[in-house]
């Protein structure tokens, strides 16, 4: 696997193309090929907040004889990533590029009304997002400030102790180069931030996010620095499913009914990969919104059902803890890139390349979402 990655800034004057651009030619060098290699392309978001498989592959000259591109929303980087690993086990193709590009800051905020995503929270029920566009919650942060307050009720848990996820990951910024976010954060300044919805602040919404991650998937064995996917495992979906909280919370169609400790440490990602969550050195997890790694840490067995806000206290998840998480900042205080920055840190920090936010001989990370997409990575 080769990465690479443009830039990251908030509002950046340049193309959506050009971030694209650096990111596929950083993904080359790292895996010292030439573009005429490159055989299959796909792409995560597509215009108008990024840009589509055609004009990428027209603009830079790539000739993929296989391509595809998913959902324009978060969640997807195991997907796309899976997707290419079939293809390569497959046949379809021997190299292929994996481009997540995108310029939010060209299309506002989300949930305002000149947005063209605007129009999401009004499909049937709101939608498995949950935003119920005629009450006024027109945002992804609504959905998700709804189910943590719903979550910290139902489990008896103070709400303020969710400040550990956002400080931690901005520790982990400040050691980070090309983190958007860099600026000291104390507890002060967590509990200080205005309510955005409450129960969530302003620091618990990653920033709007420029920039592009590229990952090129060939077939294991073809270099020393090689990371290896040993496990997989796609998104969930189904009247049980809110991308916004953990299986079973009760939002919305959800029932009540959470994971057993059980289903969670068996999830298909750890089957195939013949592992569990005991032997995960490192987690890479979806954080547009501070609540959303405590969901994945309990619906992916790493602490039990309403116990994931005292899971990360005390420096549990820091990059010199006992699991760290998102070390180069996540979207909260890295970038806002859909979980793109996190799988290029865990490839990173697999190949030992990580300087001085290195963890000690990782040999096992885990890309993990809400919404169920998983992937486990392994050094060679």
């Amino acid at each position: 696997m080769g990465v690479g990655a443009s830039r990251f800034e908030r509002r950046p004057d340049v193309s959506v193309f050009e971030l694209a651009g650096a990111a596929l030619n950083g993904a080359l060098a790292d895996a010292g090929l030439e573009k005429e290699a490159i055989d299959g392309l796909i792409v995560q978001v597509g215009s108008p907040r990024g840009a589509d498989y055609d004009g990428l592959a027209q603009t830079f000259g790539l000739t993929p004889h296989f391509c595809s591109q998913t959902w324009s929303h978060g969640r997807f980087a195991a997907t796309v990533l899976i997707q290419a690993a079939m293809a390569v086990v497959c046949g379809l193709a021997t190299r292929v590029a994996c481009i997540m590009a995108m310029k939010n800051s060209d299309i506002g905020r989300m949930g305002e009304a000149n947005n063209p995503f605007f129009h999401e929270q009004f499909r049937e029920n709101g939608g498995p997002h949950g935003e119920e566009g005629w009450i006024g919650m027109a945002s992804p942060f609504a959905g998700a400030a709804l189910a943590f307050d719903l979550y910290c009720r139902r489990y008896g848990q103070d709400r303020e102790k969710l400040a550990a996820i956002p400080m931690t990951f901005r520790a982990h910024a400040r050691m980070t180069d090309d983190a958007v976010m860099t600026k000291p954060m104390t507890e002060a300044d967590y509990q200080s931030a205005p309510h955005v919805v409450a129960p969530l602040r302003l620091l618990d919404c990653s920033p709007v996010g420029d920039g592009a991650v590229c990952a090129i998937v060939t077939a294991a064995g073809q270099g020393r620095r090689d990371v290896v996917i040993t496990g997989a495992q796609g998104m969930r979906a189904g009247r049980d499913t809110f991308i916004f909280a953990p299986v079973g919370l009760g939002v919305a169609q959800q029932g009540t009914t959470r994971l057993s400790a059980t289903e969670a440490r068996r999830q298909r990602v750890y089957q195939m990969a013949g592992a569990g969550p005991d032997d995960v050195g490192l987690l890479g997890l979806y954080d547009s919104f501070s609540p959303l790694p405590l969901y994945a840490l309990e619906d992916f067995g790493f602490c039990g059902e309403g116990q994931a806000l005292d899971f990360v206290q005390g420096g549990r998840i820091c990059h010199d803890g006992a699991l760290p998480v998102n070390t180069a900042g996540g979207q909260l205080s890295q970038a806002q890139l859909n979980g793109w920055g996190q799988i290029r840190e865990l490839v990173t920090q697999l190949r030992g390349e990580a300087g001085r936010r290195q963890i000690a001989s990782p040999r096992r990370a885990m890309w993990a979402s809400v919404g169920g997409d998983a992937l486990m990575l392994e050094r060679n």
